[in-house]
């Protein structure tokens, strides 16, 4: 965790001495004689960062967020805050040819200084599946490499066809998954992660409330009698979960022993190992179906995930169908997540 002297607040960002240094910091990194030829990303997100390695533009990044940790090659590059606290000083000083956030991060006023500094900046969203395949083409625009985007989403929609079509006709089972304890928070609509409850044979509970991280109480959970518990918060220590539900036997699926946990950090991210987090729970909420393997180009790039890339650099594709282009400025035409 980065100190709070290393990260200026949005009120810091507002004093009009530093805004002065920083863009003069911006010019002198922008000048003809210490820009460097070769593309220079900096990713605010986990879900950003691993889809420019999956990509091959791993090589490319010399910046990440504070919780960026895959692949392990991302775990020895240089912090620069988070999406939502993101370090201007240490993002200026790294050069970057592009700055990627999220939607979160567009409006925040650090992003926002970075486009008033005239620093290339691209927002992605990914809320949804089809959000997760439009940001993994912006990026591949971006940083031209379209066609290794359009094979890297060709793969995850071939899993996600070959996974429903191995449940096709299978009964599907009601589902609650966790993410929290005190308070009890799980996943609701609208997010890529209920898309891919259904897709792996589950209906979720949690839909009801029209939220998309509701919070539930107990009282309700038992009401709803899902058949399959999913919780993160049990890593790898069953007996966690175990003594958390036990108290609850009413609920089908304390009663039946199909509380399963859940590798949080994989699996909430809205990246490119998304048809490994539709495996983790597809194989969770029905276990006596055994899926089929993950077609060779997506586990290509989980491969391709553990070492940095060592493609050709390229710059940004100024024509990309997915990015509008304004100046200097790379920005998704839609703010989403």
């Amino acid at each position: 965790m980065q100190s709070a002297d290393a990260c200026y607040t949005f009120a810091d960002m507002r004093s009009p001495l530093l805004l002065a240094a920083l863009a003069i910091t911006a010019a002198c990194a922008r000048s003809p004689s210490l820009r460097s030829t070769a593309p220079r990303i900096i990713s605010l997100t986990p879900a950003v960062t691993e889809t420019l390695f999956a990509l091959g533009a791993g090589a490319e990044v010399v910046g990440v967020s504070q919780y960026c940790d895959y692949p392990p090659a991302a775990l020895a590059l240089p912090r620069v805050g988070s999406f939502l606290t993101p370090n201007i000083e240490a993002i200026v000083g790294l050069r970057p040819t592009l700055v990627i956030g999220t939607w979160l991060s567009s409006g925040l006023p650090a992003f926002e200084s970075l486009r008033d500094m005239g620093y290339a900046t691209l927002i992605v969203k990914d809320n949804s599946l089809a959000e997760i395949e439009q940001s993994i083409a912006a990026i591949g625009a971006a940083t031209g490499r379209s066609a290794q985007a359009r094979a890297l989403v060709a793969a995850l929609d071939a899993h996600l066809d070959a996974v429903r079509r191995r449940l096709a006709g299978v009964k599907p089972r009601t589902v609650l998954m966790v993410v929290g304890h005190q308070p009890l928070i799980a996943v609701g609509s609208g997010t890529f992660l209920d898309e891919l409850l259904h897709a792996a044979g589950g209906i979720n509970i949690a839909e009801g409330t029209g939220e998309s991280w509701p919070h539930l109480s107990i009282e309700y959970v038992v009401a709803m009698k899902p058949e399959v518990i999913l919780d993160g918060q049990m890593g790898d220590d069953a007996a966690a979960s175990a003594r958390f539900w036990s108290g609850y036997p009413m609920i089908p699926a304390v009663r039946e022993h199909r509380i399963y946990g859940y590798p949080e950090d994989s699996t909430l991210r809205p990246g490119p190992r998304a048809w490994q987090s539709l495996d983790t729970l597809a194989a969770r909420i029905h276990p006596e179906v055994t899926l089929a393997p993950a077609p060779a180009a997506a586990a290509r790039q989980s491969s391709d995930f553990r070492k940095r890339s060592t493609l050709t650099p390229s710059r940004i594709a100024p024509s990309s169908p997915i990015a509008a282009i304004s100046g200097h400025s790379v920005s998704s035409p839609t703010p989403l997540r």
